[in-house]
């Protein structure tokens, strides 16, 4: 480096100026939604707002204790809820403040690391490969050296859509979004904050959004159908009442139960959830960038990675010279030392080497940066020592033939990494703009150069943790496929499975390729655009596939992954893109995340059971008892309020802690046709009977008619309680100790208010005979079993299907071709 090279950059006093001058990168970074969004999103629904009304009528009306039975629960369970999210958003906030890249910039003759909203217009901003651009500005040649001009090759797909690198020179500007490939430069900051490329192209989207995931969006539209159901059942009553002349606090009472019958609290359970998971899962060290990763983990049973930073630490070692030709190792390490010193360290074998052999810096007359496309780098020189391009790089993609390959596989075959270092006479002076540059001709190869990786000492572990979560790996290299295979192995891979080359794929044509995919497991010398082909086929087979990368080389594929994964250590361009960032490179973190997913979505598909359930047999059940003629109304507030609690509401809060992991096997559709309208339909024709049988046949009276219908409910209510577990396969849980426990505390809460006589009244119940309380538990029960037995035999298929559950093991393949 030249002693007398002009200093780039802003003074101290100059940066103070321009931020005064308001000319700095000031945008908002906060992603996550304030307090009062919070408090706001819950509270003003369709549901909550008619319940708040109601509420209001009832308390003018003197009746207090429906009015608190109706609105209690709603205000309790929304405040609860915006608490808990607001607690997990301050937590995950600071997380996500200390992951938030940094930006190197040169200001007072030296290189320092400031926040990306704290560079000023005129910043000499240092961009490397991997880095994304956070503000607009021109590439200018760097004074500090007397290398020729470089090329830098930027991504700007994020802007654009178009995956072609676009190749930049001192003099072209460089967007804000774009992230560079390869190369490196520095750029002088012209546009900053809202003026910047990319801050105008999302102007409509840089304030927080909520993000629905699938199982929102699906509770969402089931929602509103059933706020149209409620809301027209209460119009109907209102319509009754007018001709019937019918009482109008009694009106006022009956649209309360109706409207209340909307699951809002659903909505609000998954939320918070999600939130309260996310925290989990940060503080076992992975970040949720995004609201629906956490809803998207669960489903995940694919994970690519690459074995740098996931069976290995982060740390590259080199290990040996192996001359090739007439050159001594002395001399061969002090000419590929000079050749480190020479071009830029932007990746870690450069860093390596450079930390293992120190050499002299001699200036270039032709640079090309290492990419993970071509997997070489090269330098021309025409000096006084040096004459003549060197490349080093991956053998199989500088030779057609290489002599030396069975010393290389010896090499891999241990688990190093090994290189090629090779010479030629031929000097690279231009290089081309519109495509890739190629290899010079009449390269001899001077040496190979082997690597090691260290393996991390809990890697077994990990890997035995994923398999547990129902998970497959597909471990997926640039490095050689021998050389992966072998730490592939050591890190406790079954030896059994496939290793398939980058260059054997490339062969092949798109069905070849998809049977490869399939069939291996361990991938070498892959490119970037193998990777994204490889995720793309994964999810073309239904696969839910999460891809975990660090590299600039990996943003493809993330962006095709379901979900997407970085190290804290990762390039500025994967942690932008990425749905969960690993924590101090936490790769031990990552199961618990898979599982954690798995655990809080079993949890919402055994909350959706009781809550819809609940729903619908209510609803069908207040349709029936209109069209019948009933003129009372089957259920008050006070009642409702007790069944909406006692088998719902309390016990999904213990069901959401006590899930387990597993792969989810069921959606709200699956759900809805496997579980809720079964059991939902089949308990109203016990309600009913239930009903019509005390009100109309035993002439009972209308509060002893509702006590006999609000105990059938309760019974019902703690046997799906015992029956909503899918791992179960929706059989009656005898073995479930913590669910018998929890049916058999809500059952005796209301034993006790219906024995306690104060209680009894507070809630408009009345006694019932024990022959009363027989019929009902017979009837309920004899319910429950009968639901058992068809989902524990799978009657209704053996009914139905002509020789079901026969081995038909050739229909089962052909189904799977």
């Amino acid at each position: 480096m030249s002693t007398n090279s002009p200093i780039i950059g802003l003074t101290s006093a100059e940066v103070e100026e321009r931020k005064r001058q308001g000319l700095v990168n000031d945008i908002d970074l906060s992603s996550s939604r304030s307090l009062a969004d919070i408090i706001k999103s819950n509270f003003l629904s369709v549901a909550n707002v008619a319940l708040l009304l109601i509420v209001a009528v009832l308390l003018i009306l003197g009746k207090v204790p429906e009015a608190l039975a109706t609105g209690g629960v709603v205000v309790v369970n929304v405040f609860l809820g915006a608490f808990q999210e607001y607690r997990a958003k301050i937590k995950l906030d600071r997380i996500a403040l200390l992951t938030r890249p940094k930006v190197r910039v040169i200001r007072d003759g030296q290189e320092i690391e400031i926040a990306q909203n704290e560079v000023v217009v005129g910043d000499a901003i240092v961009l490397q490969a991997g880095d994304q651009a956070v503000v607009d500005g021109r590439l200018v040649k760097d004074p500090r050296t007397d290398a020729p001009p470089k090329r830098v090759d930027m991504d700007e797909s994020l802007l654009t859509g178009e995956s072609d690198l676009i190749p930049k020179y001192p003099g072209d500007e460089i967007l804000s979004g774009s992230f560079c490939v390869s190369g490196s430069g520095i750029f002088i900051a012209e546009k900053v904050g809202n003026e910047a490329f990319a801050q105008k192209l999302t102007v409509g989207a840089r304030k927080y959004t909520v993000t629905l995931t699938p199982l929102q969006k699906q509770i969402s539209i089931l929602v509103r159908l059933l706020v149209v159901v409620a809301l027209s059942i209460a119009a109907l009553l209102w319509l009754q009442s007018a001709y019937t002349e019918k009482d109008f606090g009694t009106t006022v009472e009956d649209t309360a139960v109706t409207v209340s019958l909307i699951p809002q609290g659903l909505l609000l359970m998954i939320t918070v959830s999600y939130a309260l998971g996310a925290l989990r899962i940060a503080n076992k060290g992975a970040l949720v960038q995004q609201s629906n990763a956490v809803e998207s983990i669960s489903h995940v049973d694919i994970l690519c990675l690459d074995k740098t930073g996931t069976l290995t630490t982060n740390r590259i070692l080199f290990h040996d010279i192996h001359p090739l030709g007439d050159h001594t190792r002395d001399e061969l390490q002090r000419l590929l030392g000079d050749y480190i010193a020479s071009v830029n360290k932007d990746n870690r074998t450069a860093e390596a080497i450079a930390e293992a052999l120190a050499g002299t810096k001699y200036t270039y007359i032709q640079n090309i940066p290492f990419s993970s496309a071509r997997k070489w780098s090269a330098a021309s020189f025409d000096n006084e020592v040096y004459c003549g391009t060197y490349v080093l790089g991956a053998s199989g993609m500088m030779f057609k033939e290489f002599a030396y390959q069975a010393l290389e596989d010896e090499l891999a075959k241990k688990g190093l990494r090994v290189l090629v270092f090779a010479h030629t006479d031929h000097i690279i002076r231009d290089v081309p703009d519109d495509r890739e540059p190629e290899l010079p001709p009449d390269l001899k190869p001077l040496c190979l150069v082997s690597l090691s990786d260290e393996l991390r000492p809990n890697v077994n572990e990990v890997l035995s943790q994923f398999r547990q979560a129902g998970i497959t790996l597909k471990l997926i290299s640039g490095d050689n496929p021998t050389t992966v295979a072998a730490l592939a192995y050591q890190a406790g891979f079954h030896s059994d499975e496939k290793a398939i080359s980058g260059m054997e794929l490339a062969q092949m044509g798109r069905s070849e390729f998809e049977q490869a995919v399939d069939e291996n497991t361990i991938f070498g010398r892959i490119t970037p655009q193998q990777k994204e082909a490889i995720v793309e086929v994964l999810r073309r087979k239904r696969h839910y596939v999460a891809m975990m990368g660090d590299g600039v080389n990996d943003v493809l594929s993330l962006k095709k992954a379901h979900v997407g994964i970085a190290m804290e250590d990762g390039s500025q361009a994967t942690r932008s893109i990425a749905d969960i960032i690993l924590l101090g490179n936490k790769f031990e973190a990552l199961p618990y995340a898979f599982m954690e997913g798995q655990r809080i979505l079993n949890a919402m598909n055994d909350v959706t059971r009781l809550f819809l359930t609940r729903t619908f047999y209510t609803i069908f059940l207040i349709i029936i008892a209109g069209y019948i003629g009933v003129s009372e109304f089957p259920i008050t507030p006070l009642h409702n309020f007790l069944l909406t609690s006692l088998p719902v509401g309390i016990p999904a809060f213990f069901l959401t802690v006590w899930a387990r992991a597993g792969q989810p096997e069921d959606d709200l559709i699956s759900n809805m046709t496997r579980f809720v309208l079964p059991a939902g339909l089949s308990f109203t024709f016990v309600a009913t009977f239930i009903w019509v049988l005390y009100r109309t046949y035993g002439h009972a009276d209308v509060e002893t008619s509702r006590t006999a219908l609000t105990t059938a409910g309760m019974i019902g209510g703690i046997w799906i309680i015992m029956l909503a577990n899918q791992n179960g396969g929706y059989k009656i849980q005898w073995h479930d100790y913590r669910r018998l426990a929890l049916a058999g505390v809500m059952l005796l809460i209301y034993v006790i208010i219906m024995l306690i006589g104060s209680l009894r009244n507070a809630f408009e119940l009345t006694t019932l005979s024990l022959a009363d309380l027989a019929i009902i538990t017979l009837s309920v029960s004899a319910w429950a079993f009968i639901l058992d037995a068809i989902w524990r035999y799978e009657l209704i298929g053996r009914l139905l299907i002509p020789d079901y559950g026969k081995d038909s093991a050739p229909q089962i393949q052909l189904k799977v071709d």
